[in-house]
């Protein structure tokens, strides 16, 4: 396999966790795919580990409330040790009797090569609206 390849695997893989560990509630995973100096952009700006932790803390309820996230169309470049991958999102809701989407989006991640694997420096998450 091409490093190429194996560095974008590698990538897709951090990006899978996210959702698997935000899902689980297992949040000190979530954040430790993240650089510790790491911002993630949803509407306001949240600056490290401290500030993401409490940001997931505070909009991801508890673990019966949580639903799912889905990351989906991922299209990624890598230049050396840094890359940005442009991903669409979609988040499913616990509904009843079904979940239910409740929101869409794209993410726009700038991943950095750690000694371990890739992890997320920015991460701009922007909801779809209308034309």
């Amino acid at each position: 396999m091409s490093d190429a390849v194996a560095d974008e695997l590698a990538i897709r893989d951090t990006l899978a966790r996210y959702c698997h560990l935000l899902d689980d509630g297992k949040l000190a995973d979530v954040v430790a795919l993240f650089t510790p100096d790491a911002v993630f952009a949803f509407g306001a700006e949240h600056r490290g580990a401290v500030e993401i932790t409490a940001f997931f803390e505070q909009s991801q309820g508890t673990v019966e409330q949580r639903g799912r996230h889905v990351t989906v169309n991922t299209v990624v470049d890598i230049d050396g040790d840094g890359a940005v991958a442009v991903s669409d999102f979609l988040y499913f809701g616990l509904g009843s009797p079904a979940p239910e989407p409740r929101l869409i989006g794209r993410y726009t991640d700038t991943l950095i090569r750690g000694e371990d694997r890739w992890r997320i420096a920015r991460r701009d998450a922007v909801l779809a609206s209308k034309p």
